[in-house]
């Protein structure tokens, strides 16, 4: 469904009737009003996250980097399965041959060919390598569900950014929908201050301000739509799209995010998936640990190989030579010596593991601070929330009485333009204590893994 927000003509307040030539341009603007409003798209936030899951550069990237993982992840490039190879040669020649026997035989023959050719298939399989190949395949399981892990990681960056913008968007659209009802009192402050400045009742001063103050507000319109167009353009760039998809969004921001402080320090640490990440961190450096360890031991292996070869003379004692079999054999390898490196590279690799335990301890503290910080501020914010609910509904009161009073003539224009402020800042502090719940209870979701389910 195509919605959009009244226009705003010029002259905006005027009370003057419009000229013949005036008609024309009014018409020529109503009209492009109404084809901006048919362009803009109504873009729900459930769309908007649709958008970025298939076209989100880095949600792509993390998606590709997780179907590279997973192709690797095989019992072949843990070392499982044999290695077979076929090989073929075959040569041709032509020579001068010239010989002398010793029973007097003699052969001096010009341009004399022969052919050779070797084919053969190769199998070449280690059936031990000091368990190197179980501690490589678990390693590749590991990698791949990390890969999964940082793909859910990407995802849940991109949502949280994602849904912050939006409802940043929202909050700006709200604001400027208050800045128009605060503008509509000064709209008809210029009607009432014209119709006294006419029977001479005021001054023109107060006609005067009362324009000022309005076009005052005009400008902090302006102001607030440039905002709004730059924040749906940091949207747009979010979802990978251009500039040029113009869009509506919600008209509120809602709050449904319902857990005690003490059921996301219990689930945190299960759920958080930076946790979890850095979790395989520990078990990958534990399996290739193990993989180094493997180097003490011997290796075994097995080959075979089937062969076949067939060489052909035109002159000399075999005319024909062919070959056709196989033969096969055990290796042992085992390395007792190698200047140590071994050891060092064993020595290294417990190294790597203390440290994935120490960057999964750091991980947990900021975890834990994080949550606290995003508990905080979202509790502060539905306070405040609460307060500033019941000032706007004040302070929208008070701008009422105002404009009546001012009306009868018991109020000035100081009077009005604090209650116009005061009413403009409490829809402001309003809207921004909303927002700022909503990016706390986002965090809080995000932290608690479940953003992305």
């Amino acid at each position: 469904m195509l919605k959009c927000s009244a226009p705003t003509f010029p002259e905006w307040g005027r009370t003057k009737k419009l000229t013949r030539i005036e008609y024309p341009f009014l018409l020529l603007f109503t009209f492009a009003a109404l084809l901006s409003c048919y362009a803009q798209e109504n873009l729900s936030l459930d769309k908007a996250v649709e958008i970025a899951l298939k076209n989100n550069y880095a949600i792509v990237i993390a998606k590709t980097n997780t179907g590279i993982a997973a192709n690797n992840n095989t019992y072949g490039n843990a070392g499982f399965l044999p290695q077979v190879s076929l090989n073929a040669s075959g040569s041709l020649s032509s020579v001068n041959t010239k010989q002398e026997y010793a029973s007097g035989l003699k052969i001096d023959r010009q341009g004399v060919s022969s052919n050779n050719i070797n084919s053969g298939v190769t199998l070449n399989w280690t059936i031990f390598d000091g368990f190197k190949m179980f501690a490589t395949k678990e390693k590749l399981n590991e990698l791949q569900a990390q890969g999964e892990l940082n793909l859910k990681i990407e995802i849940e960056n991109n949502l949280s950014r994602i849904i912050i913008a939006y409802y940043n968007i929202v909050r700006q659209q709200q604001f400027i929908k208050a800045m128009y009802e605060s503008a509509k009192v000064s709209e008809e402050r210029i009607k009432i201050a014209q119709k006294k400045s006419d029977i001479g009742s005021a001054s023109k001063l107060d006609l005067l301000q009362a324009k000022v103050d309005l076009n005052t507000q005009r400008s902090a319109i302006l102001k607030l739509k440039t905002d709004l167009a730059n924040a749906k353009a940091s949207l747009n760039l979010l979802l990978a799209r251009g500039n040029e998809n113009d869009f509506t969004v919600a008209d509120s921001i809602p709050l449904n995010y319902n857990i005690s402080y003490n059921d996301l320090k219990t689930s945190v640490p299960k759920l958080n998936d930076s946790l979890l990440y850095a979790q395989k961190n520990i078990l990958i450096s534990q399996q290739v640990l193990k993989e180094v360890n493997a180097l003490h031991l011997p290796q075994i292996g097995i080959n075979t190989t089937y062969n076949f070869s067939k060489t052909n003379n035109q002159v000399g004692f075999a005319l024909i030579n062919q070959n056709l079999g196989w033969n096969g054999g055990l290796t042992l390898y085992w390395n007792l010596f190698n200047g140590f490196k071994t050891n060092i590279l064993y020595r290294n690799a417990q190294q790597q593991t203390m440290i994935a335990k120490y960057q999964f301890d750091q991980t947990q503290k900021q975890v834990e601070t994080s949550l606290l910080k995003a508990w905080n501020n979202h509790e502060n914010a539905i306070e405040a929330l609460q307060l500033e609910e019941e000032n706007t509904g004040v302070a929208k009161e008070n701008l009422t009485i105002a404009l009546e009073r001012f009306r009868i003539g018991s109020a000035t224009n100081v009077d009005i333009n604090l209650a116009q402020k005061s009413f403009e800042d409490a829809a402001s502090r309003r809207l921004s204590a909303r927002y700022d719940a909503k990016v706390a209870e986002t965090t809080l979701m995000k932290l608690n893994g479940e953003l992305v389910k």
